[in-house]
């Protein structure tokens, strides 16, 4: 298990692909897109319709729901 921590966001997207290489392209694309931000509506979609849900679904299930 990784126990670290990085603002570097293509450091990050490396850490993250171990633990998730189905989704590591789709990551590193994330990264990238926060230092050279794209118009693209589809990849903005797709964050909000594909990663972010299943980000959220699997930080639930790994670390449980957190109370309000």
């Amino acid at each position: 298990m990784w126990d670290g921590w990085t603002s570097d966001l293509r450091e990050m997207a490396e850490a993250f692909a171990g633990y998730y290489p189905e989704r590591a392209g789709q990551l590193r694309r994330a990264a990238e897109s926060g230092y050279e931000p794209v118009g693209d509506r589809a990849v903005l979609w797709s964050y909000v319709d594909d990663l972010g849900p299943w980000l959220a679904a699997e930080y639930a299930r790994v670390h449980g729901v957190k109370a309000p």
